[in-house]
């Protein structure tokens, strides 16, 4: 008989900052009596930054915005008669609204404390890790998003200009699902090549939130061979304090573009994605993504 399937959850820290102090968000599950992380399965086919969100709202009904990786948890639980793993994704999740919270049967309290407090109150030692892992992931400067254009119309299809070629039926609706994903993360500022499969890449989230794309013609597959040196000064734009900063290119630029926004990653495959954090002393934390 095979052991079953390892079962994937993710929620985070939630946090806010009160009277020059720190505090976080706790909840309290009544079928444990335990006090604990806001945290949930995966649905079907969910990206994992998506269900963390999800998960903190709906426990805790404070909306959220996803920031740096806070670890993984590993334990066992019992699964359909057997012993299965549990792998547990945690972020650091700034509370952007008070709570909305009414009680329920899965979680009936929550509580904003200090964070000692909310160390002494955690029901596991596993999750006051956790809580102690926001202090080496915050203050965070700057959140750049680096995106390779979603999966477009193969060029052997494609009659018209290069530059015009568009996203194809698969692409299309990676770029309706990473909308989702970029508002998790609350990007408020984005940056495309200015050919189509990139445009159309980041256009959903655009609309969304009703802000502008700003084109930079050097990162396009034509503008960088016409002059590969044009990427020179692009981190300092790119990099901006305070702002999530999305920027969709593609594959033949990125290693390039990579170099010179300081990021140190392999290859990209279509509507892949990496989110990286420069925190005030100048440490980059990042995670890679496939597509959504």
């Amino acid at each position: 008989m095979s052991n079953p399937a390892t079962v994937i959850a993710a929620g985070g820290v939630v946090w806010r900052e009160r009277h020059g102090a720190r505090q976080v968000l706790l909840v309290h599950r009544p079928r444990y009596d335990d006090w604990s992380l806001p945290k949930g399965k995966l649905t079907q086919h969910e990206h994992v930054l998506l269900a963390a969100r999800r998960e903190i709202e709906e426990e805790t009904g404070v909306q959220v915005v996803l920031g740096a990786p806070l670890g993984v948890q590993r334990y066992p639980i019992r699964k359909n008669g057997a012993t299965a793993e549990k792998l547990v994704h945690y972020w650091s999740a700034a509370a952007v609204s008070g709570s909305d919270f009414e009680p329920n049967d899965e979680v009936d309290k929550i509580d904003w404390l200090p964070v000692d407090k909310a160390r002494s109150r955690l029901s596991y030692p596993r999750d006051v890790d956790i809580v102690d892992a926001l202090d080496k992931v915050t203050p965070v400067e700057a959140t750049l998003v680096l995106v390779r254009h979603a999966e477009a119309v193969k060029r052997k299809d494609w009659d018209g200009k290069d530059t015009l070629r568009p996203l194809n039926a698969t692409g299309t609706a990676v770029a309706g699902r990473l909308s989702d994903v970029l508002a998790a993360l609350g990007a408020d500022r984005l940056i495309s090549s200015d050919a189509e499969r990139c445009t159309a890449t980041l256009s959903p989230y655009a609309e969304a939130i009703d802000r502008k794309l700003h084109l930079w013609p050097e990162i396009s597959e034509r503008g960088y061979d016409a002059d590969p040196h044009g990427l020179r000064g692009l981190r300092e734009r790119a990099w901006r304090p305070g702002r999530v900063t999305v920027v969709c290119s593609h594959r033949p630029v990125l290693p390039a573009l990579q170099r010179e926004l300081g990021l140190k990653v392999g290859k990209f495959s279509p509507g892949a994605f990496l989110v990286a954090h420069r925190l005030t002393n100048g440490r980059l934390i990042y995670e890679r993504f496939s597509a959504p």
